[in-house]
This record gives C-alpha cells, structure tokens and sequence, in this order.
C-alpha cells in the first residue's frame, strides 16, 4: 500500500520496470461483478473514483449494496459505507439479510425469515462490512475520509468505500466559500487520491437535477451532466453508473429499472458504457432479468433451511 505520497515527478526512465511488467504481464483489468451482462459495462477496478447516479428514490444505493454483496460472497472483500440514510446501522445489515437469503427481515411480512436462515445469514456477512457514522455538523469529507484511513489502517482486505449520497456531506470550513465546481474538484482529487494510493475502489453515491418529463410523463434519461452541482463530478470520474425506474414518474408501483454505465474512462480495462433493462424483485430484495430469473445465484452460499 502506498503512504504518504506529496509530490514526485517521473520520467519513463522512472517508470521503466513498471513498464516492462505491464507489457509483460498485461495492465492490471478490472475484476468481474459476477453479473455476466453488467461486466459488459463495467467491472470492479482497484485505484478507481466511481459515481452512481439517479432520481431520488429509484434505488441508486440499493443496486449498490446488491452488487458489493455479492462480491463480498465470492471473494471475501470487505466493504466500508458511509450512509447516513441509513442509520441505524442494523437497517442496512437486515436489508443485506433479506437479499442474501430471499426472505423478508420486516416481521409482519409473510415471507418472514426464519431463526435458522438468518442465523446463517448473518454469519455470512459479518465480517465483511463497516458502517460509518458521524453526527452533523462534523460530517465533512475530512471527517470521513479519516475515518476511511483508520477502518483500512486496522483492515487491509478493505476493497471498497462508499459515500451515499453526496448531498448527505458537509462541506468543510476552508473549502465553504468555493464555487460549486471548484468544490466538485476538491471533492472528487480528494476521492481520486484515496483510490489510487491505496489501490481501492470508491463509490459516490448522488442525485440528479430536477427532472424533466417526456412525451409519455416520465423523467428522461439520467445523464452525467445532469448530476448535481455540476458536471465537474462526472467529468473526474473513473466511471459514472445511473439507476432509472424509467417508468416510477407514472406509476410507483412499477418495478422495472434501467442500469448501466454512462462513462467509463478505461474502456478496454473496465468495460464498454452502456445499458440494460431489470427488474427489480420486492419479495426476495433482488434484481432480476425481466423474465423474473436472478441476476446472481445467491443459493450456491445461502441453503434454505425451510421453503418461504
């Protein structure tokens, strides 16, 4: 892990083994999500700042989680969030509980988990994820990105950090006063120097503006230049992942989602920006193919001790 680096400056003299091993080896590429057509878009890539955006309410951290999951499962990386939206901290653990094992963790609900299923459950996950939470005022970037320092400083087999959602992040005292791009700059550099010289994955989570509706009612597309205090966000990303229930504007009931990637700037290492249509399950918390198939097999870690 690389500490501590303030300035250099290199020559392709100084990088001359570095070079040879790349060319030898091949570039380091990014590692599968585990989702055959998601890793046609994108793939887990260490030393990466990602964005993932979308309209309030349309499952921009839920995907996430659904995807950090399973990587935790298949090869035990270890996953820090950041979300106050999700305090207390047991919420977000049960909601993990109720996509592992397909079975509600909400008491009143017919397809509650038994004693031995979340039993089984909570061994799976309970090692691989760290909360964090720091009451306002004191949520600054600073703060958390310490935070974020002290958890992988005690943790190597940290592998992703997420932030979600931005909006949820006060600025602090000497960066208060800068125009909105200038502090998506200092945010994102912030967020690009933590991946990068510790070789980690980082996720922000944020908001679209406004939205504008379509000939049919519905809110078009999400775009990177639509995010949020600006496109200085999307243009310092390594990647930048939307999450649209394209028909949520007309009715709310309606469980279809659009996910992909609008950018990935390393496309012949992480992937090729584009788009697919899901479904999103209520009953077992997962998303699905729209022929109602899980996108990932959870079984092959979670054996049901009773049928739902």
């Amino acid at each position: 892990m690389k500490k501590n680096i303030e300035k250099f400056i290199n020559t392709p003299i100084d990088d001359y083994d570095q070079m040879n091993y790349d060319l030898t080896n091949g570039q380091e590429k990014g590692s599968t999500t585990y989702i055959d057509i998601y890793d046609n878009c994108w793939k887990w890539k260490p030393g990466t700042f990602n964005i993932i955006s979308g309209y309030q309410n349309e499952g921009k951290g839920q995907w996430l989680r659904f995807i950090c999951l399973i990587k935790a499962l298949e090869e035990n990386k270890k996953f820090v969030f950041y979300s106050p939206e999700d305090y207390p901290s047991s919420a977000i653990w049960l909601d993990l509980i109720h996509t592992l094992s397909g079975c509600s963790t909400d008491k009143d609900n017919y397809n509650f988990i038994s004693p031995k299923q979340y039993d089984e459950a909570y061994e799976l996950i309970k090692d691989k994820f760290y909360f964090v939470y720091i009451k306002p005022p004191n949520n600054t970037l600073s703060e958390i990105m310490k935070s974020f320092r002290e958890i992988l400083e005690k943790d190597k087999d940290c592998f992703g950090f997420i932030i979600d959602p931005h909006i949820k992040v006060m600025r602090d005292e000497d960066v208060a006063g800068l125009r909105d791009d200038l502090y998506g700059a200092y945010v994102t550099s912030t967020l690009c120097d933590f991946s990068r010289t510790n070789n980690v994955i980082t996720f922000l989570v944020m908001h679209q503006n406004n939205p504008e509706k379509d000939a049919r009612g519905c809110y078009v597309e999400p775009d990177t230049y639509r995010i949020k205090q600006g496109s200085s966000y999307s243009d310092t990303a390594d990647s930048v992942h939307i999450v649209w229930r394209n028909n949520y504007a007309k009715d709310k009931l309606d469980t279809h989602v659009i996910i992909g990637t609008k950018k990935v700037k390393v496309q012949k290492l992480v992937g090729i920006p584009q788009l697919f249509p899901l479904n999103f399950n209520r009953k077992t918390n997962r998303y699905t193919n729209l022929d109602g198939t899980d996108l990932y097999n959870f079984s092959k870690h979670f054996n049901r001790h009773e049928k739902i």
